[in-house]
């Protein structure tokens, strides 16, 4: 089962954002970072020049969040080949919605 439509946009705001602010303007012709949601996951990907062909570009996914709703606690991964686990962080409820069940912090 995927996040909400609620969820969804608390993580647009937290990892959208976390994105967008992480490179500078003057860079972002030469690499960006973007999101995808898929599911229970959430994955940061960068984008940059193809560095032959360059008007093209490539995307790589360099980390990868996941959510299981049973435990309420997320895992972090990232990409070096195979996904190795990083660390599980416990479920976390916002302080003014004790209901919410996407354990992200607005």
């Amino acid at each position: 089962m995927g996040f909400s439509e609620l969820e969804k946009q608390r993580i647009k705001k937290i990892v959208g954002g976390f994105c967008e602010n992480r490179i500078p303007d003057y860079l972002r012709d030469q690499i960006n970072l973007f999101h995808k949601i898929r599911g229970n996951d959430v994955s940061i990907i960068e984008s940059r020049p193809h560095f032959i062909k360059k008007d093209e570009r490539t995307e790589s996914s360099i980390e990868r969040m996941s959510f299981d709703s049973e435990s309420m606690k997320w895992q972090l991964f990232w990409e070096e080949g195979k996904w190795p686990m990083a660390k599980i962080y416990p479920f976390k409820t916002n302080k003014k919605s004790p209901s919410n069940k996407g354990g992200i912090e607005s």
